[in-house]
């Protein structure tokens, strides 16, 4: 399936189109920005109830808006066909995705008590990785149910084998809709209208 769309823009607003899509509506941007903006808020609001210093509270709040603002992102047509567009296959996808791998190492050693917690980590990154391969290699009418399979084992290790983590008890589920759900489906007729 070819994708057509607007070629991003020159100059300052040509950076913005790179990175969610050339062409993203008014309403897009709006609901992007205001989950991003909320993550930040949220994520860094429950941090702080948790009793953890300013600096800690900041990357909270970096995570959430990441995080929170890339689920919103990473569903929205404009995005969708951006990032599948011709010329973005299995590496591309695969790297976004093992780039978010710095986000789980930060969880595993900042937010989960002393030390670096190793089973988290591996836990929740080898699950990640695994299950991105498989919603990447599945033929097109199997990466969707694939990537909410994924999703629902992880919440399932989150919450029942390893414990979520205190004041990032979203993290782990909303992690897996950006990157499975949001940026590993491809877009379909069902998602873009």
């Amino acid at each position: 399936m070819t994708l057509h769309f607007p070629s991003p823009r020159p100059g300052l607003a040509g950076l913005w189109d790179r990175f969610v899509g050339p062409g993203m509506s008014r309403g897009e941007n709006v609901l992007m920005i205001a989950a991003s903006l909320g993550g930040a808020v949220v994520a860094g609001w429950q941090v702080a109830a948790t009793g953890h210093s300013w600096s800690l509270i900041l990357l909270g709040a970096f995570i959430g808006v990441d995080v929170i603002g890339g689920v919103v992102c990473n569903m929205t047509a404009t995005t969708k066909r951006w990032y599948h567009r011709e010329g973005q296959g299995f590496r591309e996808h695969f790297g976004f995705i093992a780039l978010h791998l710095v986000h789980v190492a930060l969880v595993a050693w900042v937010f989960r008590g002393a030390g670096f917690d190793v089973i988290y980590a591996l836990t929740i990154g080898g699950w990640l990785i695994a299950s991105a391969v498989g919603v990447l290699c599945a033929p097109a009418n199997l990466r969707s149910p694939l990537a909410a399979t994924g999703l629902i084992v992880a919440v399932f290790l989150s919450f029942y084998v390893l414990s979520p983590t205190l004041g990032l008890e979203w993290f782990v589920t909303l992690l897996y809709v950006k990157l499975l759900i949001g940026h590993a489906v491809p877009p379909t007729s069902r998602y873009l209208f």
